[in-house]
């Protein structure tokens, strides 16, 4: 609920890059923060566990919203709608998210609990890249797949169908 609240109305068009990740995340990582430091007195691996959870359901909603295309008329719905249009500036912006959720992650002290926001760095990475036109040929599959191990075709057409404005040459890369 507190993630739905965040992002509703969010607007993922932002024609400029911020230094600072956005309102939504910091108040995600806040809220975050607070609950598992109650979970102090909880076993360690039910405590794991719930980390676990809570930044997978963030970051599978963050994909999601991203990745997939908007629902057909009448079909069911579990929260917010995907993005409807994105541009190079809220792809910039997306990866600071990213790579403060991933800061966040490390440091609960919870192995490898980072790594559940490897999806979503893999593709706003790869929507960075100024390589990916190149890496989205056939012959450079294994390319694309080595450096993008958690990339799929499907999400960056269905991204690629979202974006509006000018190309990444405008952030220098």
């Amino acid at each position: 609920a507190h993630l739905n609240y965040a992002l509703d109305g969010f607007n993922w068009v932002q024609k400029s890059v911020r230094d600072m990740p956005n309102a939504y995340c910091e108040g995600l990582i806040g809220y975050m923060r607070n609950v598992f430091d109650s979970l102090g007195p909880m076993d360690e691996g039910s405590r794991a566990g719930l980390h676990f959870s809570c930044c997978g359901h963030v970051s599978e909603r963050l994909v999601r919203l991203l990745s997939e295309r908007p629902a057909e008329e009448g079909s069911r719905s579990d929260g917010l709608p995907p993005i409807l249009k994105i541009d190079a500036f809220g792809l910039k912006n997306l990866s600071k998210d990213v790579a403060e959720f991933k800061i966040f992650a490390s440091n609960t002290g919870v192995p490898q609990l980072a790594d559940t926001f490897d999806e979503l760095k893999s593709i706003t990475d790869a929507m960075l890249d100024p390589e990916l036109p190149t890496l989205l040929r056939p012959e450079h599959a294994e390319a694309r797949k080595r450096k993008y191990p958690y990339l799929s075709l499907e999400k960056v057409g269905n991204i690629l169908e979202k974006y509006i404005g000018a190309g990444m040459s405008l952030m220098g890369g």
